[in-house]
């Protein structure tokens, strides 16, 4: 896939921006940065990353909550992009996931299926920032899908299946002896002492067995069986409904209690009001009418309203006493019958010595064989350790041989970076590429892949080794036919080195017939290196500064 144009629209459809794209070669967004120290204006405002990630989402990228900002929310970008000899206009809505194909609308998942994106490989390829590793990868520790991606991407795909088993069995391992771990801890268990205690085990199990099938020649284990489920169920049927009785009563008496505190305190309310009365009259005193209305109404809430409620409690006692008694009737029937079970149960010695003993036993043998299955369980993972330890071997061996299978096409690789290395600079500086099966291993993983600088001392080497593993996926990897860089890709690098790369990625993309698209300042080029100049006057399709933004304003 390539992008030939780009437009940007506002929300009153006027073109902000219309961006032509070289489709083979080096495509510049310059910034022509005159004020590159200045504390208020820099080059991260102009728009160069901004637009870099407008292309990127035509290549399926998900809406960035950095470019989907509300000063921009439901412009249009308008594509014309080249897929496999055709050309196709694109439209995406910032804000919106969807596209318009041809006046045609799909969601971003059928717009990945319809043009093959594979977003894990295009982020191999697109850098809106600089990656932590070497692999092509934004963690320090390439995953096995990184790994994978990038044999692939350098044509060494034979590499990927072998790899992936490798990673298969090294993860079970792992997670085998982390469980095997666990269950030593928690037995209290010595690895040595396992298949011993397994064997001691299992001959207890046999004994206890063999006891068992004696209790059984005396009484069935079908008698025993029956007699104990019958006892038990009884028991615990006849129990329940006991348990059940004796709290429906004590719930009802504690009622009949509340209820006979309810009336003394109503007595003592009305007996109360009648005695203020009796004592003011006996001490031939006039009661002020207040106070007798105050007591006659007294007495009217206590006839209309304490005097019901006390003849609906004596109601409520009387029949909870009823169901008292009802229920202590069956309380004494249930007792009676629970013991009656007992006395039989006692009775039948030679059924309770039975059922004792084949109680125990059999707890016992359940304790037992619930050992011997976490012993058993010890044995299988140690099985299922070495049965991966063994696939190990042979993936291993596999790899070994896959590695002298591409032993011209890695040494091609190594003489191509180090003509590469001796190009980039003036000093002697040497590389050594390498794709290196390490020694077989539980844990650690299997392929290294190096590329050794030396005679380059300074900070920038590492970005230096990072953009020489782009070229070489760009010039020999057959997956895709694009590469973006930021500008910060760069960060580091003596502006030597950066025109040396950019020459390089500009041939690389003319020969290959490859679009290769890079954000750039003016001040990270040397400013004498007339032949880069000359590129960059040539590829550059859009400029940007200070004073001419990408949108107009400040994002």
């Amino acid at each position: 896939m390539k992008i030939l144009n780009l437009k940007i629209l506002d929300l009153d459809n006027e073109i902000i921006q219309e961006i032509p794209f070289n489709e083979t070669g080096s495509n510049f967004i310059f910034g022509d940065v005159t004020k590159p120290n200045s504390k208020t204006e820099t080059s991260n405002s102009i728009g160069k990353t901004l637009l870099l990630g407008f292309i990127n989402y035509f290549y399926g990228a998900d809406e960035d909550s950095e470019i989907s900002k509300e000063a921009i929310e439901n412009w249009k970008l308008i594509a014309n992009i080249k897929y496999k000899d055709e050309i196709f206009q694109a439209q995406r809505i910032i804000g919106s996931s969807n596209f318009i194909i041809n006046e045609e609308t799909i969601s971003i998942n059928e717009y990945k299926k319809r043009f093959q994106i594979s977003r894990a490989l295009y982020s191999k390829q697109i850098f809106l920032n600089d990656r932590s590793s070497l692999i092509p990868a934004y963690d320090k520790n390439p995953s096995k899908e990184d790994i994978e991606q990038f044999l692939s991407m350098i044509n060494l795909d034979k590499f990927v299946s072998p790899v992936d088993g490798y990673y298969v069995a090294q993860n079970n391992i792992k997670k085998n002896k982390e469980t095997k771990k666990q269950l030593l801890e928690l037995n209290n268990w010595k690895q040595k002492d396992i298949e011993v205690g397994l064997f001691y085990l299992e001959k207890k199990i046999e004994e206890l067995r063999e006891e068992i099938a004696a209790i059984d020649s005396n009484h069935s284990e079908v008698e025993i069986s029956s007699q104990k489920d019958y006892a038990v169920k009884e028991y615990s049927v006849k129990n329940e409904e006991l348990k059940q009785l004796l709290n429906s009563k004590q719930k009802l008496e504690l009622e009949n209690k509340r209820l006979s505190v309810y009336m003394k305190e109503a007595k003592s309310l009305n007996d109360t009001a009648k005695n203020i009365k009796k004592l003011y009259e006996k001490a031939n005193y006039e009661l002020p009418e207040l106070v007798i209305k105050s007591l006659e109404e007294t007495e009217v809430f206590y006839k209309d309203s304490i005097l019901d409620r006390k003849k609906l409690s004596t109601a409520r006692i009387k029949e909870n006493e009823l169901f008292i008694e009802k229920y202590q009737k069956r309380i004494l029937q249930l007792k009676r019958y629970l013991n009656n079970i007992d006395k039989i149960i006692q009775e039948t010695d030679a059924f309770k010595e039975a059922l004792i003993i084949y109680k125990n036993l059999n707890e016992e043998l359940q304790d037992l064989m619930y050992e011997k299955g976490n012993l058993d369980n010890m044995m299988k993972l140690n099985e299922n350790i070495d049965e991966n330890d063994i696939e190990l071997n042979m993936l291993h061996s596999d790899l070994i041989q896959l590695r002298k299978d591409y032993d011209e096409t890695i040494i091609d690789y190594r003489e191509y970076l180090f003509d590469l290395v001796n190009d980039l600079y003036s000093e002697k500086v040497q590389a050594f590429f390498d794709v290196k099966v390490r020694s077989k291993h539980q844990q650690t993983r299997p392929i290294q892949i190096n590329l050794k600088i030396d005679g380059d001392s300074g900070e920038g080497v590492g970005t230096v080794r990072k953009r020489l593993i782009d070229i070489l996926i760009f010039r020999w990897g057959e997956k895709l036919d694009f590469l973006f860089h930021d500008s910060s890709c760069f960060t580091g690098v003596d502006s030597r080195q950066i025109s040396k790369l950019l020459e390089i990625l500009d041939t690389v993309s003319e020969e290959t017939n490859k679009q290769y698209i890079v954000t750039l300042n003016r001040f990270q080029i040397d400013k004498n290196d007339t032949e880069l100049l000359d590129i960059v006057d040539k590829r550059t399709v859009i400029s940007l500064s200070e004073d001419k933004k990408l949108l107009g304003f400040d994002f």
